[in-house]
């Protein structure tokens, strides 16, 4: 398999190897072959599931994600103008995604545009089950694997509420806005409120709630889960969620000291992931 270059590469490692992140940790035990197409498809994700979140005007991120749906079913000897774009390309990642399911990763960030908040758990689950699936099926394409509707509906609400409850981590740009307004009138809060800082104990009672749901989720779509050709083909995805699930645990447990304090993957981490592995062989 082709290498990414050097340029290439460590613009996709700034991208998608966010320090503390799940995948920073989960893709030190990618075997040699599987973490340069892994990165780029990250890295991809990371673009374009960024551009609703940023501060500029919604025609801006409208152009942006024209652009992208544009640019990903160029052809490919055309010089593609991103890097990323250049990394599918050169690890091998572009050949094995499907240009639809390219495409809804394009409309998932098209559908995150100017967002009205959710009323409640239900709405929230409907909302994060799609952005969250096409993340989930992007990888299980690399692979050539797949699993059923369902458990992928069950499976990427559960990793898209971990992803929105691991914004509220030390040092990161809160999703407030995707707290369902449910639970905020449950705790007698505002988002404003809770932007001002000055409500985190409701704050932690609210996001051990919501770890407790995703924890239901994960539980709910994983039982029983198969796995199609085989169990290993997804090895790393698998990982991950049980790294989220991990994570969650200890965020259920402690949501004031998560807040607080945030938490990085570390030595204990390591050791259940290399046993998690084994497993799975």
């Amino acid at each position: 398999m082709a290498s990414i270059p050097g340029v290439e590469l460590e613009h996709c490692r700034e991208l998608a190897l966010i320090p503390g992140s799940v995948f920073e940790f989960t893709s030190r035990f990618l075997p040699k072959g599987e973490f340069e197409p892994l990165l780029a498809k990250y890295a991809l994700k990371q673009t374009v599931s960024s551009i609703p979140k940023g501060s500029t005007d919604d025609s801006v991120k409208w152009a942006k994600l024209k652009w992208w749906s544009e640019e990903l079913l160029a052809d490919p000897a055309a010089p593609a103008r991103h890097p990323v774009l250049r990394a599918l390309w050169s690890s091998g990642a572009r050949a094995s995604l499907d240009n639809s399911l390219l495409l809804r990763l394009v409309s998932d960030a098209l559908a995150q545009v100017d967002l009205a908040p959710v009323s409640d758990e239900d709405a929230m689950f409907e909302r994060l089950a799609e952005p969250g699936g096409t993340d989930i099926q992007l990888e299980l394409s690399l692979q050539g694997a797949e699993i059923d509707p369902q458990r992928l509906k069950l499976l990427g609400a559960a990793t898209g509420l971990f992803s929105l409850i691991s914004s509220f981590a030390v040092n990161h740009q809160p999703e407030t806005a995707g707290l369902p307004l449910s639970l905020l009138a449950k705790f007698n809060v505002s988002v404003p409120e809770l932007e001002d800082g000055a409500h985190t104990a409701e704050l932690a009672q609210i996001i051990e709630q919501l770890a407790a749901l995703s924890l239901a989720w994960f539980e709910e779509g994983g039982s029983g889960l198969a796995i199609n050709p085989h169990a290993s083909a997804a090895a790393h995805l698998q990982l991950r969620w049980a790294m989220e699930q991990r994570r969650l645990i200890e965020i259920r447990r402690d949501a004031a000291g998560f807040l607080a304090r945030g938490k990085r993957y570390g030595p204990a981490d390591a050791w259940f992931a290399w046993r998690f592995l084994r497993k799975l062989k």
